[in-house]
């Protein structure tokens, strides 16, 4: 077997290091250096992906990740559920803000039940096609508890083409809702 080699010097100040490397420690430099090259190629999507927003649900008992959706800062997103007396829905919209967190912004339903109703000062009401809406709310929550009610109740997340039916995946849990810039 030929003994094949590299010799390292290294130089600092007036000191020189001079060191002959054996062919068993130039496959080890050469796989650490290409292991370190391929970290850095991954390290910048991972990097990114963590700094992109993201709306989260968590368990607020556990904390664990019932749903987390990437999003853009200023977006909005619904939830929709049906209400447990009329069985009828109800729609709350909410911008994902960067500086205020999650602002309601507007809720829309067929008819004033239990919990239903307008606030006064707290919006515009109108009515229109069977609907009651609650429009130019601005009311800041920053994040909030959502009890997570059984299948029927069906709470959803709707944002963009996309239906998350929080009552599928955690049905009777609290759940902390937030916005993540």
């Amino acid at each position: 077997m030929s003994s094949m080699g590299l010799s390292l010097t290294i130089k600092i100040g007036a000191a020189t290091l001079q060191r002959k490397l054996s062919s068993k420690h130039v496959q080890i430099a050469i796989l650490a250096a290409g292991l370190i090259f391929l970290l850095s190629l991954s390290a910048g999507p991972l990097r990114a992906a963590a700094s992109q927003p993201r709306l989260v649900v968590r368990d607020f008992d556990n904390g664990d990740i019932i749903v987390s959706l990437t999003v853009k800062s200023g977006d909005r997103f619904t939830i929709r559920y049906i209400h447990s007396v009329d069985k009828k829905p109800i729609f709350e919209q909410f911008r994902l803000d960067p500086e205020r967190g999650l602002v309601l912004e507007k809720t829309w339903f067929r008819m004033f039940g239990a919990g239903l109703g307008h606030w006064p000062g707290h919006g515009q009401l109108t009515q229109k096609d069977g609907w009651i809406t609650i429009d130019k709310m601005n009311y800041t929550l920053g994040s909030f508890i959502l009890r997570i009610g059984s299948p029927g109740v069906d709470h959803t997340i709707l944002y963009r083409q996309q239906e998350i039916n929080l009552s599928a995946l955690a049905p009777g849990r609290r759940a902390l809702v937030e916005f993540k810039p």
